[in-house]
């Protein structure tokens, strides 16, 4: 497998599962996506999407730790696990991450080992706090879903199919190495990311306050 995977709006069938219809309603007829394995290089852009996706992180010092929390641990740590969409000029305007052993990822973010836990519980201590009790609270949840993963995409690349296409290439990748099931935790005010996952597939598993956990079986 090479890692990437093109498909374009301008076709009436599409690779990965990608709807024309839904595209049409766009407008967005001659635009051809790469979804394809993260890279370096691509990691200032992926901070972009992160930051532009999370409008509440405004400051730098607010996204420092954005990125802290929800990015660079991923990018770093388990690039092999990360895809990107990428537009006509090679920029990527959304992902999918994801670490593969959520049991060990939490071992090793909130050791000592990593720089990420300690910089985001000196620049936001209440996100670090919400991160320690998801952790606890979804730990049952892993045992079943062992991978985590986080999916942004930029307004502008959104409702094309895009988020499909990733979360297929994660799936695809997870269930190479063997690895049965991916969870997340969405915000029940996030409409759109809620309906997505239902549509998708994944299954509702868990309720936190404010917030509801999926879980996807990769057919491992």
């Amino acid at each position: 497998m090479s890692g990437v995977s093109r498909f374009s709006f301008a076709r009436t069938q599409l690779k990965n599962r990608i709807k024309a219809p839904e595209i049409h309603k766009r407008g967005a007829l001659n635009v051809t996506m790469e979804i394809r394995q993260y890279r370096p290089e691509d990691k200032i852009a992926l901070r972009r999407v992160c930051s532009v996706t999370a409008p509440a992180f405004s400051t730098d010092k607010e996204k420092d730790a954005l990125y802290a929390a929800y990015l660079d641990y991923y990018l770093d740590c388990e690039s092999e696990y990360c895809f990107v969409a990428a537009n006509d000029d090679g920029v990527p305007i959304g992902y999918v991450i994801c670490a593969h052993d959520y049991g060990e990822y939490a071992r090793r973010y909130f050791s000592r080992e990593l720089p990420y836990s300690t910089k985001l519980l000196k620049s936001a201590p209440k996100v670090w706090l919400s991160k320690k009790a998801e952790a606890a609270l979804t730990k049952k949840v892993a045992a079943e879903y062992p991978a985590h993963l986080h999916i942004d995409i930029l307004p502008e690349g959104q409702r094309m199919g895009i988020g499909t296409a990733l979360v297929d290439k994660l799936k695809e990748k997870l269930a190479s190495s063997g690895i049965g099931g991916v969870y997340l935790v969405c915000s029940a005010k996030n409409e759109k990311g809620v309906n997505f996952y239902r549509k998708y597939g994944f299954k509702e598993v868990k309720k936190l306050p404010g917030s509801i956990v999926f879980g996807l079986k990769t057919g491992v």
